[in-house]
């Protein structure tokens, strides 16, 4: 195979996967590391994607960009929704728990709502959760599911991730303590988590001081990715929910930071 095929197989992979290995694309293509890394330095600098630390992953955007909600709702969908089933382990029988904006934890209360709608048609007892939420998406999914009550919080409405933020956010959440603070962001890296946006950053930062645990779930193409303002550093975190392993030095930052990581 020519050099020129194999780079734009190795882009397709790119668009297609989300992100690729240096080691698996050697072994794909019956190539050296080496051969595999020049090929990514070719394609990054032709702009069709961008090096991270063991592979590639697509061309991020700059630090303020936001995709809409409705294109991030459609991007990686089957991994989102086999991170909010793995978040599912999270819940107790009876607990309370805050629920952040964005695409992710909309699925993650699709995944209560189902479950609890599943349990009460099988005669069995639906979890009994106070859900503390910003988000409409979220509203829309849990009203109505069995043994979930919804405190819906106040503040300036942000279309793009279709939640509420700003100080009157920000003052509501910190009246409380929640047993588990569930978020989403938009890059994960070796300094912590962050969003483009300085009132949903300071929503999400008060989401994590409200929870006596706090998880946040993110598909792997969030890792190395960099918004404007980070919202909480890495030991701030309990729990990574994710759709696959974080790959080296990502995994020793979190491993430093004594962050679980949960995959399908």
């Amino acid at each position: 195979m020519f050099a020129e095929e194999r780079q734009r197989r190795i882009a397709e992979l790119v668009s297609e996967a989300g992100r690729v290995n240096v080691t698996d694309l050697a072994a794909d293509f019956d190539i050296t590391t080496e051969t595999v890394r020049r090929d990514l330095a070719a394609l990054e600098k032709a702009g069709a994607l961008q090096r991270v630390h063991g592979g590639a992953v697509p061309c991020r955007p700059h630090s303020l960009e936001e995709p809409t909600f409705g294109d991030r709702e459609i991007h990686n969908l089957d991994e989102k929704t086999a991170i909010a089933r793995s978040a599912l382990s999270l819940l107790e029988e009876t607990m309370s728990i805050s629920l952040d904006g964005g695409t992710t934890c909309a699925a993650f209360a699709r995944a209560i709502a189902d479950e609890a709608n599943a349990r009460q048609s099988a005669g069995q007892t639906p979890r009994q959760l106070r859900v503390i939420t910003n988000s409409l998406s979220a509203i829309d999914s849990l009203a109505g599911a069995p043994g979930v009550e919804i405190f819906v919080l106040p503040g300036r409405f942000r279309p793009v991730t279709r939640a509420m933020v700003g100080p009157q956010t920000v003052t509501a959440i910190d009246g409380h303590r929640v047993d588990l603070a569930v978020l989403g962001t938009n890059g994960l890296s070796d300094d912590g988590v962050s969003t483009p946006d300085h009132d949903e950053a300071a929503t999400k930062s008060a989401f994590v001081h409200s929870g006596r645990k706090v998880a946040v779930l993110a598909d792997s193409a969030k890792f190395d990715a960099v918004s404007l303002v980070r919202f909480a550093e890495l030991d701030q975190i309990d729990v990574l929910i994710t759709d696959d392993a974080p790959d080296e030095p990502m995994a020793t930052h979190l491993e430093t930071a004594e962050v679980e990581v949960v995959t399908p």
